[in-house]
């Protein structure tokens, strides 16, 4: 069994044509010209929502009501399917539900993978005890359960990383203002992984003190702003948010942070990713307008006021999904024997998974439709980090075109 190997990192195997700065003029006409033709329809913004979606944290007074206890019995079956994809000797990327096998658990799974997609939008997975599983099966482990849930996974980065890790290891000598967000110990405001449906994570370690993952269903968002702030959800929904994705040639696209589509409420907000980078004076790339900061001001405070506290343990693993719900992460320590540590993977379900409209749809493409035919699973993260030419970005972006960015 393998995890990783060498690929052609061109951006061009992305599916995506990311081009030299004298092309970049022409890619931002296309990205306009597409948002144009979507736009053309009237943005439809719905009436008061309601549904499972619509949850506020004060609904959930203990994990045991998000939580998928796994038994002795349960995890004996887990390590059998462990044993039988070991014994196939496959590659990682290789690991699905025909090859890691849970007959008595596939009914359960099957039903929080319908709790993602049609019901509260999020579960953890708890019983899971690292300490007695290497690295390497602890990796397949999560792989196999995930892939009950959401059969197929998207690429994170240009390297065609499949895991990432959230992480600020102590061996980086990268000052912490010079990296991405999900590699500081910072507090990340409430957003969406653009371009992610469903996100996962594997507790590998939690932080000494801190560090909660928190999370807010936009439906409760939408109401709350829709029966008290009404002009900041008009501006949510307008498709002219700039979102930048490459800072070497300052390209961006415009799309709405919140769109209705095929009847479901769909976002896709990362504040440190919506307007210019500050190394980018000059550049064309719209700023926010005082209505747009406004609106972000508000959603933040209206997640605040609904959100969940999710109680994490070290070998948790949590679903959610991504357009339904925003997450943010509060800041956190780490002492001389800890090392906070979640490993993510983007998912999707080629059964159950949201369609995406076309103005969400460049990174949700450059994740899941990418050309790159050999993906790496890093078991670990990286010994060196570089300080990427973009750092902005709540949990980094697969279309930075940062070819010095390492995990």
């Amino acid at each position: 069994m393998t995890f990783g190997a060498v690929i052609d990192t061109s951006p061009s195997l992305l599916g995506i044509d990311v081009p030299a700065a004298s092309n970049a003029d022409k890619l931002n006409e296309k990205l306009f010209s597409a948002n144009s033709l979507a736009s053309k329809h009237a943005t439809h913004i719905p009436t008061t929502l309601n549904g499972p979606l619509v949850w506020s944290g004060q609904d959930f007074h203990d994990s045991t009501l998000y939580s998928l206890h796994l038994t002795s019995e349960d995890c004996l079956e887990i390590e059998k399917a462990l044993d039988a994809f070991k014994a196939l000797c496959l590659d990682g990327d290789e690991v699905s539900k025909t090859n890691f096998p849970l007959p008595t658990l596939t009914e359960s799974l099957q039903q929080c993978s319908a709790v993602l997609h049609n019901g509260r939008g999020f579960f953890v997975i708890r019983g899971i005890d690292l300490s007695r599983y290497t690295v390497e099966d602890s990796v397949v482990i999560y792989l196999g359960i995930a892939s009950y849930i959401a059969d197929q996974r998207g690429i994170q980065d240009q390297k065609g990383n499949v895991l990432r890790h959230i992480i600020s290891s102590k061996i980086w000598d990268v000052p912490l203002e010079k990296r991405h967000g999900i590699h500081s110990n910072v507090a990340l405001p409430f957003h969406n992984d653009m371009g992610c449906d469903i996100l996962g994570l594997q507790v590998r370690h939690s932080a000494h003190e801190r560090g909660s993952t928190f999370v807010s269903s936009a439906a409760s968002i939408f109401n709350q702003l829709l029966s008290i702030e009404p002009t900041a959800v008009r501006t949510l929904f307008e498709p002219d948010w700039p979102v930048q994705y490459s800072g070497r040639h300052a390209l961006f696209y415009l799309a709405p942070a919140m769109t209705w589509y095929e009847d479901r409420l769909m976002t896709s907000i990362d504040p440190n990713r919506f307007g210019p980078h500050p190394a980018c004076s000059g550049s064309s790339i719209p700023t926010l307008s005082q209505d747009q900061k406004y609106a972000l001001q508000k959603l933040e405070e209206a997640a605040l006021s609904s959100e969940l506290e999710l109680d994490l343990e070290r070998g948790d693993l949590l679903f959610l999904n991504n357009w339904a719900l925003l997450h943010r992460r509060e800041a956190y320590d780490d002492d001389d024997t800890t090392s906070r540590h979640l490993v993510r993977l983007w998912l999707r379900s080629s059964e159950q998974g949201w369609s995406v409209p076309l103005s969400m749809l460049l990174p949700w493409k450059a994740a899941y439709e990418s050309k790159i035919q050999t993906r790496i699973y890093a078991l670990h993260p990286s010994p060196t980090y570089s300080a990427p030419k973009y750092t902005v970005g709540s949990a980094a972006f697969l279309l930075d075109d940062d070819e010095e960015e390492e995990d």
